[in-house]
């Protein structure tokens, strides 16, 4: 009797014990499954108890008006804003649970501000250009990790240990810092509660913070309650025109990119920011066609916006905020240019945004007018400053 015989003879003689062994093996099984089950669910019900249930989100039946809010603020009549009321109770009671200190002002959250968080994000130029925007961020700060050392490669010799390298993590931290806006409103439009006067509010408030962001993610001092800018950031590569500024050429540019090239960064949402002046500049080129040639030729020719983006190479955007008055040594009239990995800028921004509105402030109770503040706590940091590449003394007009 081969193998194969000897086995089916001991599975027939055994057949009982081994569908008893499997049915017992498969009622293990099956409590185990069902006892995982039941964990999950119990977690699942704890999270739903720490959930906060705002009246219309499920359905979206409500939209949240600010002017509306504004209003019952002011006036302290919540008559005609009974939901924008309840919106602000159930997002204090979540900041309390929470131990949020803000858990007594007015937020309006996440959810009922999308459309004006989109509007600030189509009026940032760093935001379109590709930085990195974190929402709804819990707690101070936030930890971001970013890798500060790799791995070493080694040519060994036979019986030679190779040498240990370990990668190197540090933390980027982002602490909440509050940006804000003030804007002055009719008493009568808020009464009215016109949706198109309330659309263009909310554009006026979009433009005002995505400006601010986009000063700071650039320039911003990292003092005075400000985050800290590109322009200040360690590692920071630069390409310098002269010794007091100069003309910039497209061969700065390409200056530019090398150095981003140089430290393995030429990588992500590769694009320039400047100011218009730059644009104007780079565009006003010419070269002489012969010995003699006063006049020249236009480089960017035809000068369309597709052939002068082509020899830039990566997109663009402008920026008014970009001084021009900046000095060098004896040069003076200078303006900046900032290239890199948008990508490596992060933005983070704190849940909702604060809404507080008064007819107290100066002069607004004799003009009739409700000033209303909108804040938001936000933060800006740069993963690698080796992502970036700075020119700081280019000429804002040519000479």
């Amino acid at each position: 009797m081969d193998v194969l015989e000897q086995i089916k003879k001991l599975l027939s003689e055994h057949k009982d014990a081994v569908i008893a062994s499997v049915a017992k093996d498969r009622e293990t099984e099956l409590k185990a499954i069902e006892g995982l089950e039941a964990r999950i669910k119990d977690m699942e019900a704890k999270i739903l108890l720490r959930k906060v249930t705002i009246p219309g989100l499920e359905d979206e039946k409500q939209a949240f008006s600010f002017f509306k809010a504004c209003h019952a603020i002011r006036t302290g009549n919540w008559e005609d804003a009974g939901f924008e009321k309840e919106v602000f109770a159930a997002t204090r009671k979540k900041a309390m649970e929470m131990g949020t200190g803000s858990a007594g002002g007015y937020i309006v959250p996440t959810i009922y501000i999308a459309e004006l968080i989109e509007l600030l994000r189509a009026e940032s130029v760093v935001a379109s250009m590709g930085a990195t925007i974190l929402n709804d961020l819990q707690g101070s700060p936030v930890q971001i990790p970013r890798q500060s050392g790799g791995a070493t490669a080694y040519w060994v010799g036979e019986n030679i240990a190779i040498t240990a390298s370990d990668l190197t993590l540090e933390q980027l931290s982002l602490t909440p810092k509050k940006v804000g806006c003030l804007v002055k409103l009719s008493n009568t439009l808020l009464k009215l509660s016109n949706p198109s006067a309330e659309a263009l509010v909310r554009r006026d408030i979009a433009v005002a913070l995505a400006l601010k962001i986009d000063l700071a993610s650039l320039r911003g001092l990292g003092a005075s309650y400000q985050p800290k800018g590109i322009n200040l950031q360690t590692g920071l590569n630069t390409v310098a025109i002269g010794t007091n500024g100069g003309n910039i050429t497209f061969d700065h540019l390409i200056d530019m990119e090398y150095e981003l090239a140089a430290d393995n960064a030429l990588r992500g949402k590769l694009g320039f920011i400047f100011h218009p002046c730059v644009r104007r500049n780079l565009l006003k080129r010419k070269v002489a066609q012969y010995t003699g040639d006063t006049a020249g030729a236009y480089i960017v020719a035809p000068v369309t916006e597709q052939v002068f983006q082509n020899w830039l190479g990566y997109p663009y955007k402008m920026t008014t905020q970009i001084p021009i008055n900046l000095t060098k040594a004896e040069g003076t009239g200078l303006t900046e240019v900032y290239f890199g990995n948008w990508q490596e800028l992060i933005i983070g921004q704190w849940g909702g945004m604060e809404l507080m509105a008064s007819q107290e402030t100066s002069d607004a109770f004799e003009k009739d007018q409700t000033w209303v503040r909108i804040l938001q706590e936000v933060d800006i940091a740069v993963r690698h400053g080796e992502s970036f590449c700075l020119i700081n003394d280019a000429k804002a007009s040519e000479s």
